[in-house]
């Protein structure tokens, strides 16, 4: 169980530059930029109550000092940590306050890192079984997404963004039972990312390992069956602790296509 947050180190002693009404935006940068260290090396010691409240003091410090470069990715941290420990309301709060923030500073409504805030929005409504906030979440990110590579946007970026949004919505149809449009949504995330470079192996084994679990529930065990021989290749090669489900799910599949025939 996680205790409230108690900063006990004080801010002082956190900024190796005391911020004063003369100090310069350079010196501001890198003093958030110290922070986002800090930051880092307690959440890698496992402290993530004091890399919760020195994020969040660098965020007040980005606010009073007008230095935004960094913000969204002090934001993003908070998001993902609060979202990694079931903390669905904080994470939901966070996002919606970066989107807000990033608009009224100029950013649009299509700027990748809005839509990446966006999904993980959607994500959340999905989770809390709203339906119908979810399903608008998904489909304007996949809408602003595929204007993107429609104008012939074709970096590595905006393809692994699509993909991600894909895969998620192809998920949420996956929870709702509707089978075929999560098959179609996943299929598409899949053949997309073999045209884009930056898809890890682990990213492309879950992706291979929920179609083969999407193609049993279809009664395509063909399918099923390369999907998951495919999946259990990448397991090999990353030595995924996985590999034992994957196994039970080929054993699963095996059953399935000795009934069939």
């Amino acid at each position: 169980m996680y205790r409230p947050v108690t900063l006990v180190v004080p801010c002082a002693a956190l900024i190796p530059k005391p911020l004063s009404f003369s100090v310069n935006q350079n010196e501001v940068e890198e003093n958030i930029t110290h922070l986002m260290t800090l930051a880092r090396i307690a959440l890698e010691k496992g402290d993530v109550e004091k890399a919760e409240a020195i994020l969040e003091m660098g965020i007040k410090i980005s606010a009073e000092y007008q230095s935004y470069l960094a913000m969204p990715y002090m934001y993003d941290i908070l998001a993902s940590v609060a979202f990694a420990k079931g903390n669905l309301k904080k994470a939901e709060l966070l996002l919606v306050r970066v989107i807000e923030e990033l608009i009224q500073l100029g950013a649009e409504e299509n700027d990748s890192q809005i839509i990446d805030f966006k999904l993980r929005l959607a994500r959340i409504y999905s989770s809390y079984e709203e339906k119908e906030l979810a399903e608008i979440g998904f489909k304007t990110c996949l809408a602003d997404q595929e204007a993107k590579i429609i104008k012939g946007d074709i970096t590595t970026k905006t393809g692994l963004l699509y993909v991600n949004i894909l895969f998620w919505y192809g998920m949420h149809q996956l929870q709702n039972a509707n089978y075929k449009k999560a098959k179609q949504l996943i299929d598409l995330a899949y053949n997309h990312s073999l045209n884009i470079k930056g898809l890890t192996p682990y990213q492309e084994m879950i992706i291979l390992y929920t179609m083969a679990d999407l193609n049993i529930k279809l009664q395509s065990y063909d399918v099923a069956f390369q999907n998951i021989q495919s999946a259990i290749f990448l397991g090999k090669g990353i030595g995924s602790v996985d590999l034992p489900k994957f196994y039970l799910k080929l054993a699963a599949i095996y059953m399935k296509i000795g009934a069939k025939r």
